[in-house]
């Protein structure tokens, strides 16, 4: 027997004086090798077998390099990475992190997701508003959503901070519906310094959520648009 080691990744291991000068394959990070008649491992196809191997699969040829790894680790190895657990420990983090999305969205109160609501219609942050707009109601928030850029604009030009105090009013929650009307009243926060000629401003915009189940209180668009619609 040779003692070598894989010219790759250094793991010692030995092969059959007959193996030399054909074609190995390092079993832990699959180099392909050969082994020259001075016993010095090189990696690459052995000259007289790079025209043999060309059409041989990698699965068919034998692998002579034995590596010295105990046989319980290679057990172990085995285990770890067989397809099965791979699936099933892919399946148990997506539920996981699945359940934990849905128990932080379930866990906001109505208060919590308006101010979500609102600030990110005041700020300006279309997307956070998409995936806070229940099914359905997309196209009403957008229309509702142009309608109100022009005071928005103008408190957000004034803002000192991305998350303004919003205040709450809940002015109707009816739980035979899931549906609440509240009032979302977002406030400039001016300097104290230079209050005294830039005075708070504030807007308020009537908003109509509803209760989505799992994904928690979303914002009606078709509803919200109403209102404002009346309001005029």
């Amino acid at each position: 027997m040779i003692e070598m080691k894989c010219p790759s990744c250094k793991v010692a291991g030995r092969v059959s004086k007959d193996k030399v000068n054909t074609r190995l394959v390092c079993r832990k990070c699959l180099s392909v090798f050969h082994i020259t008649a001075t016993g010095r491992a090189l990696l690459g196809e052995p000259p007289q077998a790079a025209v043999a191997t060309t059409k041989v699969p990698r699965e068919k040829i034998g692998l002579d390099l034995s590596l010295d790894i105990p046989p319980w680790l290679r057990r172990v190895a085995g285990l770890v990475f067989s397809p099965r657990l791979l699936a099933v420990l892919g399946g148990l983090i997506v539920l996981v992190g699945g359940y934990t999305a849905v128990s932080i969205l379930r866990g906001e109160s109505l208060q919590e997701r308006t101010r979500k609501v609102a600030r990110a219609a005041v700020i300006g942050e279309l997307g956070t508003l998409l995936e806070l707009t229940a099914a359905g109601t997309g196209d009403d928030m957008l229309k509702w959503y142009t309608a109100i850029r022009p005071q928005c604009d103008e408190l957000r030009s004034v803002l000192r901070t991305q998350t303004p105090p919003v205040e709450v009013q809940v002015k109707n929650e009816d739980g035979g519906s899931g549906a609440a009307q509240v009032v979302a009243r977002v406030k400039s926060e001016s300097d104290p310094a230079i209050s005294a000629f830039t005075p708070n401003k504030s807007i308020e915009l009537p908003l109509t959520l509803r209760s989505e189940g799992m994904a928690g209180w979303m914002l009606d668009g078709t509803r919200t648009l109403e209102a404002i619609s009346k309001t005029r």
